[in-house]
């Protein structure tokens, strides 16, 4: 028995709008949980590194780069400010405005993952990894500044690729490692992370 056209469409359209909500419901519960972490960092401003570092633990969150100073200039603050997860002129003298010991750290949490499809021609003609589809990573990335051993600021994204994070350099490694067989989530550039992190 052959079924009514409108059945179908109505059918097809009814699977659509409840595969759109799940999305929806599964986007929310990474904005949630962001929310949820910065008003838990929040409370929180005031405690010396370890306590803090072990709740990121806890919530399974990486250090993905880190960097101390003793009363950074913007200039040098600039120097280690990468991606979308740099500071703004507004930060950079709210925040490091008063002299004292400052460390900052990165921290990240893969909530996900963002389907791309690249490529190159060069300039004989020939396709080089035509079509190929690379999975990149989704963080939500928390950024912490302690200045004299506290917790005085806190920041969380709740979803950047990992090329956000880094400005393109750890993501650059990245695809050149997939390529070897080799995973590689740290810039190679950055030295290992400070005492104290």
């Amino acid at each position: 028995m052959k079924r009514p056209l409108g059945i179908t469409k109505t059918a097809v359209l009814a699977f659509a709008v409840a595969a759109l909500g799940l999305a929806g419901i599964a986007s929310d519960k990474v904005a949630d949980d962001a929310k949820a972490y910065q008003a838990d960092l929040e409370a929180r401003k005031g405690s010396e590194p370890p306590a803090i570092l072990n709740k990121l633990a806890d919530w399974k969150f990486e250090l993905m780069g880190a960097w101390m100073a003793d009363n950074p200039s913007p200039k040098e603050v600039s120097k280690h400010d990468k991606g979308k997860v740099k500071f703004s002129k507004q930060e950079v003298q709210d925040i490091f405005g008063s002299a004292g010991k400052y460390k900052v750290a990165v921290y990240g949490k893969v909530v996900g993952t963002n389907q791309v499809t690249t490529g190159t021609i060069d300039q004989t003609g020939s396709s080089f990894n035509k079509d190929l589809t690379v999975d990149l990573q989704v963080f939500t990335v928390v950024r912490l500044v302690f200045k004299d051993e506290k917790l005085t600021n806190v920041r969380i994204w709740p979803k950047l690729e990992l090329s956000g994070v880094s400005g393109g350099t750890w993501y650059i490694r990245h695809i050149a490692t997939f390529f070897m067989g080799a995973r590689a989530c740290v810039d190679p550039q950055a030295s290992p992370p400070p005492a104290g992190f």
